[in-house]
């Protein structure tokens, strides 16, 4: 019921458009111009804050999408203002007006049914709901819809531009890198569009960083070259072509820059011991300490704040170990870090696990022993 109630709406709102003059007092025009750039600078603002890693890869779509339906809601149509202009005294242009209704209603729905519709209904054939995945029964036609339109009129860089994040959500990465590169030619290059056409271009050949992605993220850090995303993606790029040690390196620039919340930071972590285990590099696995900058932000911190960034970096080795068991610097730190804490049983536990994967080296096994027993954890 939900979903025809929109329907509805959407509908009345349509003949409204339709028979109302669509000639408007400038202020309003001037006022949704103004709602327009606003929600635009709002997704600059989401990639903005991704790059920082205020927000994780989820957080930024799921921000997109919300500011996208807004979008939707708030664009006026396409004819009206200057565009449309006026056939005569006192009779608007319609057509434009038209157009820009068919193209409004089908993306305003399926953004509506992306946050509130409710798939699989009663009275649809059962033969038909077999068939119909429950979470995208009735998408599929809004989306067709959609693109119908833009077959028509290619040239609407508004419409590529809010349905490339819906192709993105559903999972369309090659229908999705289209959409950014298509908004990115008629309105012009920015980072938000460059970093939503190289994102669905990696997803879209499994992982793989494409040239052409490569490109994309070549031109994000021209434009802003702090940002981490393009460099991750950059030093991936390397990696897959066989550059290790070029790899490694960027991967632990990075890291020596990551604020110790940064959410990324695991990610940079796991592919410098990856990296590190195929170059063997013991280097890679000494670089799991604290970094200078991790020091200088501790310094800065409330004593709450600083045990909780402590805490996390004990935790992060923790999880390195249990990948790769056989590091004894490793086992060291992490158990002296656990005593330091106050933690005497996890230093127990700990010291215990460093033994049996260590189990056959003598030597590895009396610097442990020697350890326990400076701590007072026995022999």
């Amino acid at each position: 019921m939900l979903l025809w109630l929109m329907f509805a709406l959407l509908t009345a709102a349509v003949l409204a458009a339709m028979l109302a003059p669509p000639a408007r007092p400038h202020r309003v025009r001037a006022r949704e111009a103004g709602a327009l750039a606003v929600y635009r600078h709002q997704l600059e603002e989401i990639e903005a804050e991704r790059a920082r890693g205020l927000l994780d890869h989820a957080e930024a779509e799921a921000a997109k999408l919300e500011v996208s339906r807004r979008l939707l809601a708030s664009a006026p149509p396409e004819g009206d203002g200057a565009r449309s202009g006026v056939q005569s005294e006192g009779r608007p242009a319609r057509t434009p007006v038209a157009l820009a209704v068919a193209v409004a209603v089908p993306l305003a729905t399926l953004a509506l049914y992306l946050g509130q519709g409710s798939p699989g209904l009663p009275d649809a054939p059962a033969a038909v709901r077999a068939q119909v995945p429950p979470e995208q029964a009735g998408i599929g036609e809004l989306v067709a819809r959609v693109e119908a339109q833009l077959r028509r009129h290619p040239e609407d860089g508004e419409g590529w531009e809010v349905i490339a994040p819906v192709y993105y959500k559903l999972g369309r990465f090659q229908d999705a890198a289209r959409a950014y590169r298509r908004a990115a030619e008629i309105k012009g290059e920015s980072v938000a569009r460059l970093a939503g056409f190289a994102e669905s271009s990696v997803f879209a050949a499994d992982g793989i960083v494409t040239e052409e992605a490569r490109r994309a993220y070549e031109r994000i850090l021209e434009i802003e070259p702090g940002r981490v995303e393009p460099r991750f993606w950059l030093a991936l790029a390397k990696e897959q072509d066989g550059r290790l040690t070029e790899a490694l390196a960027d991967y632990q620039a990075l890291l020596g820059q990551a604020p110790a919340d940064a959410p990324w930071r695991a990610a940079v972590e796991n592919r410098i011991a990856d990296v590190g285990r195929r170059l063997g590099a013991p280097a890679a696995r000494e670089s799991r300490g604290p970094t200078a900058a991790d020091v200088a932000a501790a310094e800065k911190l409330s004593p709450e704040a600083r045990a909780r960034m402590i805490g996390q970096m004990v935790e992060g080795l923790a999880e390195r170990l249990k990948r790769d068991g056989r590091d004894l610097a490793g086992w060291q730190r992490l158990v002296n870090a656990y005593v330091v804490l106050g933690r005497t049983e996890a230093a127990r536990a700990a010291l215990a696990e460093a033994r049996r994967q260590l189990a056959g080296n003598d030597k590895a096994l009396a610097e442990l022993a020697a350890l326990a027993k400076a701590l007072g954890l026995g022999s």
